[in-house]
C-alpha cells in the first residue's frame, strides 16, 4: 500500500484539504525533512519542534485575562496525536513500531504531497 501513487486528481483534492490547516502543513513537511536527515520522528518530537501562532491571554494585576496577544507556542502533544492520526486515515504517513517507541515514517504518498504543496506554494511567491 505504501508505493501506489496519488492521480493528480487526487494530489490536488488532498494538498486542498490539507492546506485548509497550517498545522496539518507544518507536521508533513516537519517529518518530510526528518527523513531527509535521517532522524526518526515521534509524537515527543513533533510537540517539542513545531510552533503555531496562538491568542495567548495576558493577566492584569487581579489574575483576570485583559486581553490575548497572538504568540507563537509549541503545539500540546494532544494536537499533535490529533493530526498525526488524521494523516495517517489519509495514507500520507504510517507508524514504524520498534519497541517502546512508535516512530512515524512518510509514505510515498505523503511525499507526493509534500512535493506538490511545496511546489504550489513557491509558484505563490
Amino acid at each position: 500500500m505504501d508505493n501506489i501513487a496519488f492521480t493528480n486528481e487526487q494530489v490536488s483534492l488532498f494538498s486542498e484539504i490539507l492546506e485548509q490547516d497550517i498545522l496539518n502543513i507544518k507536521i508533513l513537511f516537519y517529518i518530510a525533512q526528518c527523513e531527509q536527515n535521517k532522524t526518526k520522528v515521534h509524537i515527543k518530537t513533533l510537540s517539542e519542534n513545531i510552533k503555531i501562532p496562538r491568542p495567548v491571554g495576558q493577566k492584569n494585576g487581579k489574575g483576570n485575562i485583559k486581553s490575548y496577544i497572538v504568540e507563537e507556542v509549541y503545539i500540546d502533544r494532544k494536537r499533535a496525536e490529533r493530526v498525526v492520526d488524521r494523516l495517517v486515515y489519509a495514507s500520507l504517513i504510517t507508524f514504524e513500531i520498534q519497541k517502546p517507541h512508535k516512530y512515524i515514517r512518510l509514505t510515498d504518498r505523503g511525499a507526493q504531497i509534500a512535493i506538490y504543496i511545496q511546489k504550489k506554494m513557491q509558484a505563490k511567491n
